[in-house]
């Protein structure tokens, strides 16, 4: 009596020769898509610091005014007869001496470069005194009169002869023990080619004593005597 064995079927088909072409093959295209799916990593954007603010502090400048002008002082001109008087030196500083300014307020002037300040006369309101400081040896000058402390614009200018150069003669060869005693003088004034000049002679107990003049050494017309210019 024949046996029939109940089994799991049995797959009989003979299994394919291993072939080591294929497989290398096969572990390389494993290995290459591997290696495509592996996510490589991401680059991490590294932004740079920005440059920091920091303020800057303005300066305010400062709003220039505009400087005042001066006041105009209002001068009408000297008075009538205005004329250089006489000149003197007193410590130090020297000193001219105007008749006729009429003056009540300070007023500028210049004697050839010489820099002066004038007031007027306080025993004399008419009167002006003008004041250097310092010691002029000058005679025949250019003065110059203003307003202005700059001394820019003048008012009034004329020339005239301050006499502070010592021209004074003596006369000793008439010296006696009484010299000095009893002295009077003797004055003229001149007008050579339109223009005034001095001449004094003064006189002593002994006779002739001192004689001063600014007379022209050369002129081409006398024109006769004339009032006090110095």
């Amino acid at each position: 009596m024949g046996f029939i064995s109940a089994c799991a079927p049995v797959n009989t088909r003979d299994s394919e020769p291993f072939d080591p072409v294929a497989a290398t093959i096969l572990a390389l295209d494993a290995e290459a898509t591997a290696k495509s799916m592996t996510i490589k990593p991401t680059a991490i954007l590294t932004l740079a610091p920005s440059a920091t603010f920091v303020p800057t502090k303005v300066e305010a400048t400062p709003t220039l005014s505009p400087t005042p002008a001066p006041t105009a002082i209002p001068f009408e001109g000297f008075l009538k007869h205005f004329r250089f008087y006489r000149a003197w030196w007193y410590e130090g500083k020297t000193f001219f001496y105007f008749l006729n300014a009429g003056i009540d307020f300070t007023m500028y002037a210049k004697a050839d470069d010489y820099l002066l300040n004038c007031e007027s006369d306080p025993k004399n309101p008419s009167g002006m005194i003008c004041e250097h400081e310092g010691k002029i040896e000058e005679d025949d000058m250019d003065f110059a009169f203003y307003l202005d402390e700059t001394r820019q614009d003048p008012v009034f200018e004329h020339r005239y002869n301050a006499e502070l150069k010592d021209n004074t003669i003596y006369h000793y060869q008439y010296d006696c023990p009484d010299r000095g005693k009893n002295v009077s003088c003797v004055s003229e004034y001149r007008l050579y080619d339109g223009r005034c000049y001095y001449s004094h002679t003064c006189y002593d107990a002994c006779g002739l004593y001192y004689s001063k003049d600014n007379l022209p050494k050369e002129f081409k017309e006398f024109q006769g005597f004339t009032t006090p210019c110095n």
